[in-house]
């Protein structure tokens, strides 16, 4: 369905990555995880995942890497009380209930949809016995949302870093997402339900670390941020 919505506020997340609140329609509901198409006029139209859990607040918000296309300069000029429109919500990247042990990899500003999903599991009851998210970024300046992921307060969840430079972060590993570090991350990966979000080359290599794992393709739900717009 489509929506008209009214542009609250914008809340700065790190140098790069920015979330936009705005009304949430009455009787829209969605599952953590999914996303809306962002409609601004003028031909400026974007899928953006929620990074509101669905039961956290009367709003809505996503959270967009700004990269001065002209979509993204369009939202830095919103103003308070503007309406646009979006569709959905949409998307398969989502929990079905079934999942005994959760992993979680996310790139960058892959950690939107993840979020949701981790700040809807805090409010339930039956949820994974072991949530493990391993976020990597460049620098610790680009960790979205740091502060709140690491206070999470979810039994059984683990945080862990993964950074070109580590520096300021402690506990966290150099460079890259690899299996290696999955491995030594994650004891058992058997049964496991992994989560891979992020931009398309990251989504790629950690399908095939996760492979090489012994993970099956079953296992493996994934979100692709192209991120270009």
């Amino acid at each position: 369905m489509e929506y008209s919505v009214t542009f609250i506020e914008s809340v700065k997340r790190t140098a790069s990555a920015v979330s936009y609140r705005f009304s949430r329609p009455a009787g829209f509901t969605f599952r953590a995880g999914q996303y809306v198409i962002v409609d601004l006029g003028a031909g400026l139209v974007h899928p953006l995942s929620l990074s509101e859990a669905p039961a956290e607040r009367d709003f809505l918000e996503f959270t967009k890497r700004l990269t001065g296309s002209p979509f993204c300069d369009k939202l830095q000029g919103l103003a308070a009380g503007e309406v646009f429109k979006v569709k959905g919500p949409s998307g398969h990247f989502t929990l079905d209930g079934s999942e005994k042990s959760l992993v979680l990899l996310a790139g960058g500003i892959g950690i939107t949809p993840i979020r949701s999903i981790l700040k809807s599991l805090t409010g339930q009851t039956a949820r994974p016995a072991q949530t493990i998210l391993i976020y990597g970024n460049l620098h610790a300046a680009d960790i979205a949302f740091r502060e709140e992921l690491e206070g999470l307060g979810l039994p059984g969840y683990r945080l862990v870093h993964v950074l070109a430079d580590p520096q300021g972060v402690a506990g966290s590993y150099r460079g890259y997402i690899t299996d290696e570090i999955i491995a030594a991350v994650v004891a058992d990966l058997e049964g496991a339900t992994c989560m891979v979000s992020g931009p398309p080359v990251m989504v790629a290599a950690m399908q095939k670390n996760l492979a090489g794992l012994g993970v099956a393709p079953g296992q493996i739900r994934t979100d692709i941020f192209m991120g270009y717009e």
